[in-house]
């Protein structure tokens, strides 16, 4: 028996049902294209951080993740130390440090911190003066093939004003005449700067972490000269990084530093030259990045870059720990850096009333020789710089 319904029946009704599903396959696609014209714009949310982490908050993937999740983040660049007083108007600040992020808790009421990633300072060297330091019994390459540096023994070369042209051996030559100091930031200003008052003052205080009080003067003496010795303090942490890049060991022989910045220029460039040594100081300390927010907006920012996936890899590109080691490590595996994937030598920082104590007593020794420290974070900032 033959189907009573006619092929060109069955056609038309295909093509009415095909061509219904386009319409409306149309419609909610145009739809869509509404909601999107008239969807709300991302939430703007204002933060003061320290300029080192400018270039994360700056980079375009992490722009668009913060833009997926609806906000759109501006940053503005000021040193840790000063933040709690340069917070006005923001929605939060990320200090580089317990001590500093303890300070803008305490003056604003806040009691919520999110620590979302950290870093371990470093040395930074050049092989020949690597040997060197190696030879004079300063630095020693370990069993998994990276490098330490002795904190206490280099400290005694400071005290004796050894020169890098007298350290044992031929790596060095005899043209340096320069003191063996490790370039630093201005300690008045600047979290990485106080990073090493912080693990110097450990050494000077007997192995003891300074407590608030009354701050012994010598210590502080010994801590001013390693400063003053230098010379001109460097603006930011980025800007005597790029002179260890650029100019060579005759200019900066050995620089104190974070070790993100060694890895950031490892994965995301200008690479550093091939002979730059990495050395992990024993005992060192860890710059811990906090988000103290002052807003609900301010707070998801802090949220989402401890808990979303996205940020977190991309956190781990710009050199920073985040908890989750495995991402760390697989990074630096990749790009096969001598990174070492656990530091065991640490201490902590002093409370931030101990902490301010040594680095006011820093500051009026630079005010006793007349000199000014570089120019404000902001506007450092806005002119490419800032410190860090």
């Amino acid at each position: 028996m033959r189907d009573p319904v006619s092929r060109s029946d069955r056609l038309r009704r295909w093509v009415v049902l095909v061509g219904g599903a386009l319409v409306v396959m149309l419609v909610v696609a145009l739809g869509f294209v509404a909601l999107d014209r008239f969807a709300a714009p991302p939430v703007v949310v204002e933060g003061v951080v320290g300029s080192e982490k400018v270039a994360l908050f700056e980079d375009e993937r992490v722009r668009a993740r913060f833009a997926e999740l609806g906000y759109d983040v501006r940053v503005r660049p000021r040193g840790s130390r000063s933040m709690a007083e340069g917070a006005d108007a923001s929605d939060f600040v990320s200090p580089g440090s317990t001590a500093a992020s303890e300070h803008v808790r305490d003056l604003h009421g806040v009691t919520t911190e999110y620590r979302p990633f950290s870093t371990p300072m470093v040395m930074l060297t050049h092989a020949p003066l690597a040997e060197a330091l190696r030879e004079a019994e300063v630095a020693r390459v370990a069993e998994d093939g990276s490098w330490s540096f002795d904190l206490a023994a280099y400290l005694e070369l400071t005290e004796e004003r050894t020169r890098w042209r007298d350290l044992p051996g031929d790596s060095v030559g005899t043209g340096n005449r320069n003191e063996v100091l490790a370039r630093t930031t201005d300690p008045r200003t600047s979290n990485s700067a106080a990073m090493h008052v912080a693990v110097l003052s450990y050494l000077l205080n007997g192995e003891e972490v300074v407590s608030p009080g009354a701050v012994d003067e010598e210590l502080t003496d010994t801590l001013a000269r390693l400063f003053l010795a230098q010379g001109q303090p460097p603006e930011s942490s980025q800007q005597p990084f790029e002179q260890f890049r650029d100019l060579g060991p005759g200019h900066t022989p050995l620089l104190w530093a974070y070790e993100s910045q060694y890895v950031h220029a490892a994965v995301l460039g200008p690479a550093l030259p091939e002979d730059a040594v990495l050395m992990y100081p024993e005992p060192t300390v860890y710059s811990t990045h906090t988000v103290v927010p002052f807003t609900t907006a301010g707070d998801e920012v802090g949220r989402s870059l401890t808990e979303d996936p996205e940020l977190r890899e991309l956190v781990s590109e710009h050199g920073y720990r985040t908890d989750d080691t495995a991402l760390f490590q697989d990074l630096v595996d990749a790009h096969g850096l001598p990174v070492r994937p656990r530091i065991d030598d640490v201490v902590n920082t002093p409370a931030h009333e101990a902490l301010e104590a040594l680095l006011n007593a820093i500051e009026t020794a630079y005010e006793d020789t007349g000199a000014v420290p570089a120019v404000d974070e902001a506007d450092a900032g806005r002119a490419g710089g800032g410190r860090s």
